[in-house]
C-alpha cells in the first residue's frame, strides 16, 4: 500500500482583503509593480486585471513556486530570490511594491527594515498580513513558510505614512490586515489635530499632510 504525499503548491493568501487590494490598485494605476513572496500569483492576477498593461515582477525565495509562476505567464519577470537580498540589490523604480502574506515570515525588525528600504524605490506599498498569528511551521518543500514575526494593528502606524488601513476578523482567532503605505514618517502630529484638519478641509488637507511628510491616517 502506498500513500500519496501532496506536493508543495505555494503559499496561500486569504480572500478577506482582496477587494481592498483591487480598489487600491485601480486607484493607483501603477505601471511597474513588484510582488514579493508572490506564491500562487494571486496579487499578480489582481494587478493584471486592474491594469492589463502593467509590467509586473515576481520575487519568491522558493524554487518550486517560482517555477509555477514562470509557467503561469502572469508576471513579466520572475526572480528566485530572498526579498531582502533582491531589495538590497535593486536599482529600478516601481510605482507599487506588494508584500502579500510574506512579512510574517520575517522577524518584525527584518520586516520593518524591508519596508523602509523598499520606500527608496517604490512610491506605494501594499501590505497584507495576518495579525497575532505566530504559529505556523514551514513545509518540507519550503521551510520559508514558517511564521517568525508577531504583528498588531499598530506596528506600522508610528513609522510610515498610511493612506488606508483595513482590519478584518472573519473567525475567532484569525485577523487579517491590509495597509497602504505611501512613505516614511518624518514628523509626528497629534491625532486630534490631524482629525480637525481633515474634518474641516477634507482631501486638500490630506494631500497637504502627506506632501509635508505627515501621516494622513487617523488611528482609532
Amino acid at each position: 500500500m502506498t500513500t500519496n504525499t501532496p506536493t508543495y503548491a505555494g503559499g496561500t493568501s486569504s480572500d478577506l482583503i482582496v477587494d481592498y487590494v483591487r480598489t487600491q490598485i485601480s486607484m493607483m494605476q501603477p505601471h511597474r509593480v513588484v510582488d514579493f513572496g508572490a506564491g500562487l500569483g494571486k496579487m499578480g492576477r489582481i494587478v493584471r486585471e486592474a491594469v492589463p498593461q502593467a509590467q509586473i515582477t515576481a520575487v519568491d525565495g522558493c524554487k518550486l513556486t517560482a517555477g509555477e509562476l514562470a509557467q503561469a505567464k502572469v508576471y513579466d519577470h520572475v526572480h528566485i530570490d530572498m526579498l531582502e537580498s533582491w531589495i538590497a540589490r535593486n536599482v529600478e523604480r516601481y510605482d507599487l511594491a506588494i508584500f502579500g502574506d510574506v512579512l510574517e515570515h520575517l522577524t518584525r525588525r527584518q520586516a520593518l527594515k524591508a519596508i523602509n528600504a523598499t520606500l527608496r524605490f517604490a512610491s506605494n506599498i501594499i501590505v497584507n498580513i495576518p495579525l497575532r498569528n505566530l504559529h505556523q511551521d514551514g513545509h518540507d518543500d519550503n521551510p520559508l513558510e514558517a511564521h517568525r514575526g508577531y504583528f498588531t494593528e499598530h506596528c506600522f502606524d508610528s513609522r510610515f505614512i498610511v493612506r488606508e488601513k483595513h482590519v478584518a476578523s472573519p473567525s475567532l482567532g484569525y485577523t487579517k490586515m491590509n495597509i497602504w503605505i505611501t512613505g516614511r514618517k518624518q514628523f509626528r502630529l497629534k491625532n486630534m489635530i490631524k482629525g480637525q484638519l481633515l474634518r474641516h478641509f477634507g482631501r486638500p488637507a490630506k494631500l497637504a499632510l502627506e506632501k509635508l511628510g505627515y501621516d494622513s491616517y487617523v488611528s482609532g
